[in-house]
């Protein structure tokens, strides 16, 4: 069960997010000692920011309002909370970053690997396909070479589709929209549920 609870208004210009938490920490990381502007946020609080807007409209401004009960918001949390999520999530696209370069030089040097040893079995295979006479046999080493070949190639095709992509995503929705956002902390009446109630 999530340890929040998450409304989306979203208008023709506008996306408010609302967020509401049982306890701060809740949405900040407990293993963290730091300060809360300085702070890292927790898992819950970080997957709720990012899939609340992954799939909307990119153009519209988003608004964060983050809820707690009264009891829990003291003046720290009020002011330095929406500094603590910029400074994280600017922190993850550095990251980030940093992990798209490191991505681009190995699909460069697994394309130029890949496709090196690609050329040379399939100028082997030129070469044997024109002395094997057995046509199983010819189908056999035709299937093996294109077996290597895919291997070889794989490493590369692999960090694009399932991480170059991802990561570069990733910076998009830190840059352009969280970074951007305005966010904003409320103090929130408790419900039975012990969860804040809605504005």
């Amino acid at each position: 069960m999530a340890n929040y609870i998450e409304q989306l208004k979203e208008g023709d210009d506008q996306l408010v997010v609302e967020l509401s938490f049982k306890r701060v920490d809740q949405f900040f990381d407990p293993d963290d000692p730091s300060p809360v502007k300085n702070r890292d946020l927790a898992e819950d609080a970080l997957l709720a920011m990012v899939a609340a807007i992954i799939d909307r409209e990119p153009k519209k401004k988003v608004n964060y309002v983050i809820r707690f009960p009264a009891s829990q918001v003291t003046e720290e949390v009020e002011s330095d909370l929406p500094e603590a999520v910029k400074t994280y999530f600017i922190y993850r696209c550095e990251g980030a970053r940093r992990r798209l370069r490191v991505l681009r030089k190995r699909m460069k040097y697994g394309l130029i690997y890949g496709l090196s040893i690609s050329t040379v079995l399939i100028i082997i295979l030129v070469f044997l396909y024109s002395k094997i006479t057995d046509p199983f046999l010819a189908d056999i080493v035709i299937g093996a070479i294109v077996i290597f070949c895919w291997v070889a190639l794989w490493d590369p095709i692999d960090i694009f589709l399932h991480q170059y992509l991802f990561q570069k995503k990733t910076i998009a929705i830190c840059t352009k929209r969280i970074i951007n956002s305005t966010i904003r902390v409320e103090k929130a009446d408790v419900q039975p549920d012990g969860m804040p109630s809605a504005g």
